[in-house]
């Protein structure tokens, strides 16, 4: 199963000033969401902070929320996002190897650098990412492709 907003605070009592903060409940679900995990965990693959492909995307949402209860100003709001990652990433079995500044394609404003993961086959994972390809079959409606 996936990491919860309350695996989140009950992994780390420091951060319990966030809960039922529905901004910082925001930014977890936007990091728990398949996407989210899957740009983490190849971000994390190729060497990078895990953070580097959402940064950006983070700071966006908190700028479109009008007086926002968080605040990525705060260097113990951006310590939680870490902790969020750390625990998102568990159980897909990805550990803390090292820390590193964001790239300069992340964009981002507000982080500077972040953790980057790698894959610990000795943690028992109870996640994974599964891609795979599929023949689409051209006999089902939607495989018809139109052209005008």
């Amino acid at each position: 199963m996936k990491a919860t907003f309350n695996d989140f605070i009950t992994q780390n009592p420091n951060c319990s000033k966030f809960l039922g903060n529905a901004n910082a409940m925001l930014i977890f679900e936007s990091l728990s969401s398949d996407n989210g995990i899957i740009q983490m965990i190849e971000a994390s693959d190729a060497g990078k902070p895990a953070l580097s492909p959402l940064a950006k995307h983070l700071e966006d949402i908190l700028l479109d929320i009008k007086n926002p209860s968080i605040s990525f100003d705060d260097n113990f709001t951006k310590q939680a996002v870490g902790l969020m990652i750390k625990c998102i990433l568990e159980p897909f079995g990805y550990v803390v190897c090292k820390q590193k500044n964001l790239p300069k394609s992340a964009e981002s404003k507000k982080f500077q650098s972040a953790s980057v993961y790698r894959h610990d086959p000795s943690k028992n994972a109870t996640m994974r990412v599964v891609k795979h390809i599929e023949e689409i079959d051209s006999s089902t409606p939607e495989s018809k492709v139109h052209h005008d």
